[in-house]
């Protein structure tokens, strides 16, 4: 049992000893190519390992610096994860699947074996726990899906809705209040507004990701021209925002936009009470140094 317990201990300490001793490596050998500074580093890591179990995430089309993706998890083709969503499965056989061209928006939690079909639509702040969302569905923003919950296909859950556990939302349904229940049929209009939303979506994290691409690439080397370049840039961006009319101000109210600095009494200038002299205000008093008056 003594042993048992020392051997591990001392091959965890020898693995941090050898990382810390390549991480030293890393940095002398940087400062001996270049006097730059080295490109800091992003600490939070997006796509994490868990018991190893790496998600798979080659075909998704964007992952949010910030967002998060561990464990047994599945995305699909062209599938956005936009900023601070948490999608995380511990389970080892059962994954957590989403489908081609879905959109998870900021701030959806992922809790468990979820499973999310194509064409989907997961508004901000929406939390999934181990429930079941078919193709073309629609999840408003903040709705909460519980456990063992299904929602088919082209179905909509309406915003701040609550899904209980177990509940079967049928096919082209629109279901809201808390708890759920079912208020109309899904016009053919709002299935339309659906797909341009997830299209949409999926368009616009793109873009973002080659944002971030290009943002990490330009600024690989601050230069002193860099600096220049954008210093221009916010300049010009500045000068494109700034609206220029003509506002007529009436005199009586120019004065104070433009205070008569030249033309206050000296004591006014070393931030003095007021009155200055309760007894005489119009005479003057000099402040001593402590700016008393």
């Amino acid at each position: 049992q003594t042993m048992a317990s020392i051997v591990p201990t001392a091959l965890s300490t020898v693995g941090l000893l050898i990382k810390d001793v390549g991480g030293r490596i890393a940095l002398a050998g940087h400062w001996l190519s270049t006097h730059r500074h080295p490109y800091p580093v992003i600490r939070h890591q997006n796509v994490r390992v868990y018991r190893s179990m790496m998600p798979w995430v080659q075909d998704a089309g964007f992952i949010a610096p910030n967002a998060l993706v561990m464990g047994n998890v599945v995305l699909g083709h062209d599938t956005v994860i936009f900023y601070h969503a948490v999608i995380r499965n511990f389970h080892t056989k059962n994954a957590t699947r989403i489908g081609d061209h879905s959109a998870i928006m900021d701030r959806v939690s992922f809790l468990g074996q979820v499973e999310v079909g194509s064409n989907v639509y997961v508004g901000p702040g929406a939390t999934l726990d181990c429930c079941y969302v078919h193709n073309n569905a629609y999840i408003g923003a903040g709705a909460c899906i519980a456990l063992g919950a299904i929602v088919e296909d082209g179905a909509i859950v309406a915003a701040g809705s609550v899904v209980n556990k177990d509940v079967r939302i049928p096919a082209g349904e629109l279901w809201a209040g808390v708890p759920a229940e079912k208020i109309s049929d899904v016009t053919s209009e709002q299935a339309a507004e659906i797909q341009h939303q997830v299209h949409h979506q999926v368009e616009v994290a793109k873009a973002h990701g080659q944002a971030i691409h290009d943002h990490v690439h330009e600024t690989e080397e601050l230069s002193r021209e860099w600096l220049q370049k954008t210093i221009e840039l916010m300049e010009a961006q500045q000068q494109a925002v700034k609206v220029h009319t003509s506002v007529e101000i009436p005199v009586e109210a120019k004065r104070f936009l433009e205070p008569r600095v030249y033309q206050r009494r000296p004591e006014m200038h070393m931030r003095m009470s007021y009155p200055v002299n309760r007894m005489a205000p119009w005479m003057g008093k000099f402040a001593d140094q402590c700016a008393n008056a």
